[in-house]
């Protein structure tokens, strides 16, 4: 009676163990690095932390940009040359396009989301222009190659999402 006891409970862990590796092997969200083909993996981990679901980490990286541009914009005011008008009109418009991201994800139009964060991303782009068009250094040059690679990684979080 032991001998089929503890013959029936090997069974049960082999069982186990090989649904938990079949598991693994399909990728179903153990271990999953969602940003492991990201554009800029290591940035997109640092907002990531762990978390599997690519609409919170689109999300998370969505509001931390808006955060990014909002310090842009404060950056670009102090200085009062012609570049940084551009700038500062352009991060306007990059930061209403981020907020209606964030409202396309809550109405789940995933069109409209892929339309916005490309937008946000050309007006980092045009500012970025613009400051090179000037010839001017500018204190906003290293902050706007970091929001273009989170826009980028934001793309690429975007079509993650399956929405039905």
């Amino acid at each position: 009676m032991a001998s089929t006891t503890s013959c029936s409970s090997l069974l049960v862990a082999i069982m186990a163990c090989m649904c938990f590796t079949a598991h693994a092997f399909f990728n179903l969200k153990i271990g999953m690095d969602i940003c492991q083909k990201a554009d800029y993996p290591v940035l997109c981990r640092s907002v990531a932390r762990g978390r599997e679901d690519p609409s919170v980490v689109l999300e998370a990286t969505i509001r931390l940009l808006m955060v990014q541009t909002y310090k842009a914009m404060g950056q670009a005011r102090r200085d009062k040359t012609s570049a940084m008008e551009v700038c500062l009109e352009v991060y306007d418009d990059a930061f209403s396009s981020l907020q209606t991201s964030i409202s396309n994800m809550k109405s789940h139009d995933k069109g409209s989301l892929g339309i916005n964060l490309s937008a946000a991303l050309t007006d980092y782009v045009t500012c970025d222009d613009a400051v090179e068009e000037s010839g001017l250094s500018s204190p906003v040059t290293r902050r706007n190659v970091r929001m273009r690679k989170m826009t980028s990684n934001c793309l690429y979080l975007s079509s993650l999402i399956r929405w039905h």
